[in-house]
């Protein structure tokens, strides 16, 4: 299987962290990171150095000792070690259940947990339902991959996909392996005439939101099929599937294609890695077939610039060498903590959270394949961490 061994480079922290969270079932439990509970850390300045920035500060505010997350499945073995270098740091224990975006933004919104996780920036009425409880500040914390995995044995390359085919697969009209339009894109590679069986989320997923998102830009056909002819209705962190099983989660999605033969679903790049599921290269609009890599994630997130409120989508990247279904994944928290926390001190605690996040945080971005935030983004991360405020007042100077 040269599509899985090419790739791979042994990467034991990832593969660690993604396997253990794919060793139950098809629909596993969300799991929390765990983080080991010595070297408590008082809340008193440290300096780091980092790729981010040269000079930052960290407060290292405990608490409780304790914060409480949840959402995607998509940045999990990253919030997985992020938990773990942030309690040897500060003391701080991270619990982030790993449950799908919806789930994150339903928490934050119901204020269940201090922060939510969507691979998918807030909708309009998502923002309306959550209004009794103040404004959300969205941070993008992390850049990844959603790779078009499959579970075919003994082929002499990977397979190269164009955003029809993948369209295709997913909307139920290539049903075989060795259909005419897969066999036209991978010349001189020999196709079983076995069935594809298709494994996709059940769960409302920022994951799915980026692949649907993708699909609904560069393929006509899948709007026209999943949409009904409505874009609004054909991309989204849940679409009415016309074919498939569904699975919970990365790790769920992950766990049906390994067990399927013949299966393929939409992942991302480090649970493909971590659990050796071979890829399709995918062609991007500039016509190129691009590989699913740090590198290709890292150009198509290189935006020139970035809005304001921080709600973008890169599916479908004009860069000429990114890989077309990348997307971002968000923290969310509301703006004014007094509305929502039981204590300032808890709130000092979080915010110093985001803040190592998005600096020293970013270190172990590059060994999970996951891009880190771009040097053009970061000021607007800093700002939006500082506009966070108790009773108006800001939490950070």
């Amino acid at each position: 299987m040269l599509n899985g061994t090419r790739r791979i480079s042994a990467l034991a922290v990832a593969a660690a962290l993604v396997l253990s969270a794919c060793s139950s079932s098809a629909t596993p439990s969300p799991a929390p990171t765990t983080a080991p509970q010595d070297t408590p850390v008082a809340s008193a300045p440290a300096v780091a150095t980092t790729g981010a920035a040269t000079a930052v500060t960290y407060r290292c505010t405990k608490g409780d000792g304790q914060l409480n997350g949840a959402g995607a499945t998509f940045p999990f073995p990253l919030y997985s070690k992020w938990g773990a270098d942030y309690n040897t740091k500060c003391g701080v224990k991270l619990n982030y259940q790993s449950i799908g975006s919806g789930g994150g933004v339903k928490g934050w919104q119901q204020n269940t947990v201090d922060f939510g996780a969507s691979d998918a920036f807030l909708l309009d009425t998502e923002i309306t339902t959550a209004a009794a409880n103040g404004v959300p500040v969205e941070i993008p914390v992390a850049f990844g991959a959603v790779v078009v995995a499959y579970n075919l044995k003994g082929l002499s390359a990977p397979l190269k996909m164009t955003a029809d085919i993948v369209a295709g697969i997913f909307d139920g009209k290539i049903t075989k392996w060795n259909d005419a339009a897969i066999a036209a894109a991978n010349a001189g590679v020999t196709l079983p005439a076995s069935d594809i069986s298709v494994v996709h989320r059940s769960d409302g997923s920022g994951t799915t939101s980026i692949f649907t998102t993708y699909l609904t830009k560069a393929s006509p056909d899948w709007v026209t099929t999943v949409g009904k002819g409505d874009a609004t209705k054909s991309a989204g962190k849940t679409v009415e599937w016309p074919t498939g099983l569904g699975a919970s989660g990365n790790e769920g999605v992950t766990q049906g294609i390994n067990q399927t033969e013949g299966g393929v679903g939409y992942i991302e790049l480090t649970y493909a890695l971590a659990n050796k599921i071979p890829f399709a290269d995918v062609k991007n609009s500039s016509g190129a077939f691009i590989t699913p890599s740090l590198d290709s994630v890292k150009a198509a997130a290189n935006l020139p610039t970035y809005p304001a409120d921080l709600r973008f989508n890169l599916a479908n990247s004009p860069v000429a060498n990114g890989y077309p279904i990348t997307g971002s994944t968000w923290l969310i928290v509301y703006k004014d903590l007094s509305k929502v926390m039981k204590s300032q001190d808890r709130a000092n605690a979080l915010v110093d959270f985001l803040w190592w996040g998005i600096h020293e945080g970013q270190n172990d971005s590059a060994a999970l394949y996951y891009g880190s935030i771009p040097a053009g983004l970061l000021a607007q991360d800093e700002a939006a961490v500082k506009s966070i405020t108790w009773a108006g007042q800001p939490l950070l100077p």
